[in-house]
């Protein structure tokens, strides 16, 4: 058996130097067992499910990381690496930190689009709520003619579009701010009603605007997800870091790859044996695509990365197809 990193830990250590900066920040939250509590604690459709469950739900392939303009007729086009290697100062156009799917059980009709913002300050010299309209508002009407059409091929149309969230993560927040989680949505205010027959349109919220501002304190909050936070992003040495988010916030920093089974007692104990393994596996996969996604890897030399052993891929591959 070997035990060995997480790709969750590596980037920790990695990026741990510079984990407040931009480009490091949004590389270590892009890890899936990061993405499942920030969306537990602040998409309100997922406060009901586990840690685990909520993590299944995240469509892995999804995740986007600084690919996606924010500005109008851009939003749907990937950004090619000379885009960004290239541009002038001043010329900066406006990119989403991190932006992927979750998908609840049930089907397309569940799906929700969420963008996730890592900002320094939360009080940059002009309105952070504004700003977070304008990349909420974006995420709503990117989906033209990707997840609704307007043009009557459709009965349902507008209906189809799908609800979004956009969270931002501060870091130095005034003291006004500090330790809080706040969410701003649309909902109905009835100027006149002339009648107890109104009926209210359903599903008003469909643009979420979240921010958490952090204490910058690992031990202060009592909250789960900003104390997790606050310890993610402090200033301390790597192996005391990844020591308390195990500990204290049951982020795994080590998996344990097995050797494939091939000798069963009966047919019985084999899928006991697998439904047992289940979680591990979809971890494991999971770690897979993330360096995949995040470094754009190819499986191979993600497994390689991770410690696989060379006659394990074709099975792995395998399951990465499914």
């Amino acid at each position: 058996m070997t035990i060995i990193q997480t790709t969750l830990a590596k980037d920790i250590e990695i990026e741990n130097l510079d984990i407040r900066y931009d480009k490091s920040v949004k590389r270590v939250l892009a890890n899936t067992p990061l993405l499942a509590p920030i969306t537990k604690y602040t998409v309100r459709e997922l406060k009901n499910y586990s840690i685990p469950m909520v993590e299944k739900c995240i469509d892995a392939d999804s995740i986007q990381v600084s690919e996606v303009f924010v500005e109008p007729g851009l939003t749907n086009r990937k950004i090619l690496n000379d885009e960004l290697e290239n541009k002038l100062p001043g010329e900066g156009r406006v990119i989403f930190d991190i932006r992927f799917t979750i998908t609840l059980p049930g089907g397309s009709k569940t799906k929700i689009i969420i963008n996730i913002e890592a900002q320094q300050k939360s009080n940059p010299g002009y309105s952070l709520l504004n700003r977070g309209i304008f990349y909420a508002a974006r995420l709503i009407s990117a989906q033209l003619s990707v997840e609704f059409t307007n043009d009557g091929s459709d009965k349902e149309q507008y209906d189809n579009i799908k609800k979004v969230y956009s969270i931002w993560i501060c870091m130095d927040c005034p003291e006004d701010k500090k330790d809080s989680i706040v969410n701003y949505s649309f909902e109905p205010h009835i100027i006149y009603q002339g009648s107890d027959k109104l009926k209210l349109y359903p599903n008003c919220d469909l643009m979420n605007i979240t921010f958490i501002h952090l204490s910058g304190k690992p031990d202060q909050s009592h909250h789960q997800l900003i104390s997790m936070l606050n310890t993610l992003l402090a200033r301390m040495d790597a192996e005391t870091k990844k020591k308390k988010l195990q500990e204290e916030h049951n982020l795994p920093m080590t998996i344990k790859l097995e050797k494939e089974m091939n000798d069963m007692c009966n047919l019985s104990s084999g899928i006991r044996e697998e439904s047992r393994l289940e979680g591990r596996l979809e971890a494991t996969l999971n770690n897979i695509r993330n360096l995949m996604h995040t470094q754009n890897w190819s499986a191979e030399k993600a497994m390689s990365a991770l410690g696989f052993d060379v006659s394990e891929y074709p099975k792995y591959i395998a399951l990465l197809q499914n």
